[in-house]
């Protein structure tokens, strides 16, 4: 079966019959990997990642190439006002898979922490991770051009963890430690660490409350040490306006000891460098900070 001409019209929600030609590029190999890292990549994330200086023309093409030819998957998110603008999230795909493994010095295909399951997600959790890569994108463009590394590591690993803490206020209670990711921003001679909470305005203030003294308690037991190795953290939580970050610190500042909280929002995220602007509020102090 001979491949399609580059210029017939693809189908848009299905893969084509026949596959158009293309030659995999290594910026095709990094999109595959960035998917493979974030699990679920939207177009418009994509083009932030590998396309900055491109046109959004051309990082569709390349994207639809390799939808069709098996290197991605996707699927179709119903209309929404949530973040990440487009209505397609990609996905990795078992050729995607294959792919992974070839580019990593014959790494075991069994060591790539991926299968079809992880595609399927409701709605509500697919707008969480979309909303937390937003985030995380963020800090990766930040840290480049400001010569940092970052070592993250996300929220399903974190929970695979099952790490806990008693209820200081509830002996027949435990709470679980569960941020929406961990990272440490890494110059030349200083390391930092987070952990980042995303919030979509849909958790109680008593939800949050609890989540707070999860996490005093956690680094005043050694547990957070013990498990990440860092004596010192930062919490920050990334929100969706100026009245719920409010609302956010007031919760917060109910609990003792929680003097290690920085609160921001998506637009300020979005629109300054997120390590070095100062965008971010602490729960000890009025106005705002960088975390550098």
């Amino acid at each position: 079966m001979k491949p399609q001409n580059s210029k017939t019209r693809l189908p848009r929600y299905k893969k084509a019959k026949t596959a158009p030609a293309m030659r995999l590029t290594d910026r095709d190999k990094r999109i595959v990997q960035w998917v493979y890292q974030l699990r679920f990549l939207t177009r418009d994330q994509i083009k932030l990642l590998e396309f900055k200086d491109g046109s959004m023309t051309a990082c569709q093409r390349r994207l639809s190439l390799l939808f069709h030819n098996g290197y991605l998957s996707a699927i179709q998110k119903p209309v929404s006002s949530g973040y990440g603008s487009s209505k397609r999230a990609y996905c990795l795909s078992k050729k995607g898979k294959e792919l992974i493994s070839f580019t990593h010095d014959g790494k075991e295909i069994t060591d790539i922490k991926w299968n079809e399951k992880n595609n399927k997600i409701e709605f509500y959790f697919l707008e969480h991770i979309l909303a937390i890569n937003d985030v995380r994108i963020a800090f990766i463009n930040a840290a480049l051009n400001k010569n940092y590394d970052i070592d993250w590591i996300p929220e399903w690993e974190i929970k695979a963890m099952k790490e806990k803490v008693p209820d200081p206020e509830n002996a027949n209670k435990t709470l679980p430690i569960t941020p929406d990711s961990f990272f440490a921003l890494i110059g030349e001679d200083k390391k930092a660490c987070y952990f980042l909470e995303v919030d979509r305005a849909t958790e109680s203030n008593r939800r949050w409350r609890d989540k707070i003294k999860g996490y005093v308690e956690y680094v005043k037991s050694g547990g957070y040490y013990e498990k990440f190795k860092s004596k010192a953290l930062r919490v920050l939580t990334v929100t969706t306006t100026p009245e719920r970050m409010t609302n956010l610190i007031n919760t917060t500042r109910t609990v003792e000891n929680a003097y290690f909280f920085l609160f921001t929002t998506f637009s300020k995220v979005q629109k300054n460098n997120p390590i070095f602007g100062d965008i971010w509020q602490s729960t000890e102090k009025e106005g705002f900070t960088g975390l550098l």
